[in-house]
């Protein structure tokens, strides 16, 4: 619904040849937003109650409105609220298959009930996502002016939800990365080309391989692009035991057994440092993959091809300190589930190792067996933690899906059949909307349930959310993930949509203009005084075209204050503002970044740009 409405928006304000406002206003206050200056009109006087403070060397205004090709103002959008800050709006999305896991197409809004925390709500919308379309074509992108680019993503709602396959090198076991992307070969050989898939990938960064596409000739060739990754994470990691087999920590040689335990708890430390720097690593990508696709509307499908990481490390009971060893990451998935949910992300986790026996010896074995193995005694002690991690992963799987509405899938080999359900499940879909009995927003975990009056069915819907007043957070941390989001290798950020107007020095005007105009149903406003209140950031990086940053940012806050008429020009014609910079002559590519300081949610784009003397 939000990616529809963005449409509409830019629909209305840039129709097939619309133009942003003419360069000659440049440096001009206007107000945000008055009628555009015809020929011959004065300039538009400043209006109080905007103010804006750069910290970068270009100069920053606040600009009059895009010109439509019409005569007449464009009529405003239907406004998009932002979920946790303007409305108690909750959206579950809900998978339901019968005993052969076939999904149930004929269900009608009497046939739920929701309820959150025990308590029994009122379903106030209902919609059924068919399968998609064998007719379905790729939905049209806005035809905008030369020199104008957005972030707003289109898809074909027909061709049923998109989904993004993660590739996880970063937790994937390097020896198993060869046999996972044979298996994606053979899954795209037979996929259905009217789905929408995007290709990420994962090592120490997120990266996007491919953008959302139908065609399966652009997957097969994105895939070709992916090599297998080694890192100190995905190695095989062989204990500092093997080195030193002599080393027992039970041996009644005490110099021996302090030197096998003093052995036993540096390996610890470092594997727990070592494993808290992946699960971060992990957790910064989930996050930026949320802000990547969130402009998306309805639902999306993440399909997590990983080895994943253990939810929970138990103490080792074999160190002098066996709590040193232990760590568990409940917290850190529960807020990542709670932004996937949030924004309509339903996870697959597909275990990347395929089948995995238990690394465990059965009763038919001799114990004695084990103390032939490399390593001697303590090779059972290895294999044990080993064993406890495999089904902790596992847990870490079922969580993720769980808390998401999606489903697991691990200890298989045909990993691109798994890869066919997972989309396949979350193709065909209901979605249910109810407002909370509970009006109070304080921040606290709400459970939800639904039941469906039919026997036998099966459903996957999130767990839940957190009943929050928006997404406060420490400011410094805010700017970090902004400043990665500006990075030249990251993939655009879409949910704060903007449009943008880049226009190049020439021969009368030594600057490159940068005019923005955000969709304000975006914007979190506050009321105050009778004033709308709004705290927006404009950023422009400049890059060469090998990735290195040329100067600095252009970096500026746009503070609102707007009284009632003001507002609802703005929210006709979009919240404006312009920046200027000098560039040498060269060839750069501009990521444009905007941030809601007040919902913290971003928007950002890529272009390149030619500077001529």
């Amino acid at each position: 619904m939000r990616a529809l409405v963005s449409i509409a928006f830019v629909a209305s304000i840039v129709g097939g040849s619309a133009a942003f406002p003419d360069r000659s206003l440049q440096g001009q206050s206007s107000a945000p937003l008055p009628s555009a200056p015809t020929s011959g009109s004065q300039s538009p006087a400043p209006t109080p109650g905007t103010n804006s403070q750069p910290s970068g060397p270009g100069a920053a205004q606040s600009t009059p409105p895009i010109k439509t090709a019409g005569s007449q103002a464009a009529s405003p959008a239907t406004p998009i609220t932002i979920l946790k800050v303007t409305t108690r709006l909750v959206l579950v999305d809900v998978t339901a298959t019968d005993h052969s896991g076939k999904p149930v197409n004929d269900l009608k809004k009497e046939d739920f009930e929701v309820r959150e925390s025990g308590k029994p709500q009122k379903i106030v919308g209902f919609a059924f996502q068919p399968p998609p379309s064998a007719n379905s074509t790729a939905a049209k992108p806005p035809q905008l002016a030369p020199g104008v680019y957005t972030n707003i993503r289109t898809l074909n709602g027909e061709s049923g939800p998109p989904t993004i396959l993660l590739i996880d090198a970063l937790n994937t076991p390097f020896r198993d990365q060869a046999y996972l992307r044979q298996q994606l070969v053979k899954y795209l050989e037979h996929i259905e080309p009217r789905r929408n898939v995007a290709i990420y990938t994962l090592g120490t960064h997120l990266r996007m391989i491919q953008d959302f596409t139908s065609d399966p000739e652009l997957l097969h060739e994105a895939l070709k692009k992916i090599t297998t990754q080694s890192s100190m994470f995905n190695g095989e990691q062989e204990s500092l035991e093997d080195d030193f087999p002599g080393l027992d920590p039970n041996s009644s040689d005490q110099a021996v057994a302090q030197m096998a335990q003093r052995l036993n708890e540096f390996e610890a430390e470092q594997q727990t440092y070592q494993r808290d720097l992946q699960v971060r690593l992990t957790m910064d990508a989930m996050e930026q993959l949320a802000r990547n696709v969130s402009g998306y509307g309805g639902r999306k499908n993440l399909v997590w091809l990983s080895g994943a990481f253990p939810l929970t490390v138990f103490p080792d009971e074999t160190l002098q300190n066996p709590f040193s060893a232990q760590s568990n990451y409940g917290d850190d998935l529960r807020r990542i589930a709670a932004l996937f949910s949030a924004n309509q992300i339903a996870v697959y986790p597909v275990d990347a190792r395929g089948l995995v026996g238990s690394l465990m010896p059965d009763a038919s074995q001799r114990a004695t067996s084990m103390a032939g193995m490399r390593g001697g005694p303590n090779a059972m002690r290895t294999l044990q933690r080993s064993s406890t991690n495999l089904s902790s992963s596992h847990d870490t799987m079922n969580e993720l899906a769980s808390q998401t509405g999606g489903r697991a899938f691990y200890n298989r080999n045909d990993i691109d059949h798994a890869i066919a359900l997972s989309v396949d499940a979350g193709s065909t879909y209901y979605t249910l909307a109810y407002y909370p009995e509970d009006k109070q927003m304080n921040g606290k975990f709400r459970k939800i349930d639904v039941s469906i009056d039919r026997k036998g069915l099966q459903t996957h819907y999130r767990r839940g959310y957190f009943a929050s007043e928006g997404t406060a957070k420490d400011n410094k941390v805010a700017q970090m993930e902004f400043g990665r989001a500006l990075a030249p290798d990251t993939p655009i950020a879409t949910a704060l949509p903007f449009l943008v107007r880049v226009t190049p020095p020439d021969k009368d005007h030594k600057q490159v203009t940068i005019d923005f105009s955000v969709v304000p149903s975006h914007i979190l406003f506050q009321t105050q005084d009778g004033l709308q209140h709004a705290q927006m950031n404009f950023v422009t990086c400049v890059y060469d075209l090998k990735g290195k940053q040329v100067g600095k940012p252009q970096s500026d806050v746009l503070s609102t204050q707007l009284k009632p008429e003001t507002y609802a020009e703005v929210m006709k014609r979009g919240l404006r503002f312009q920046q200027s910079l000098t560039l040498p002559p060269g060839k750069y590519v501009l990521k444009l970044g905007v941030r809601d300081q007040q919902s913290n949610l971003i928007g950002t784009l890529a272009t390149r740009l030619e500077a001529t003397e």
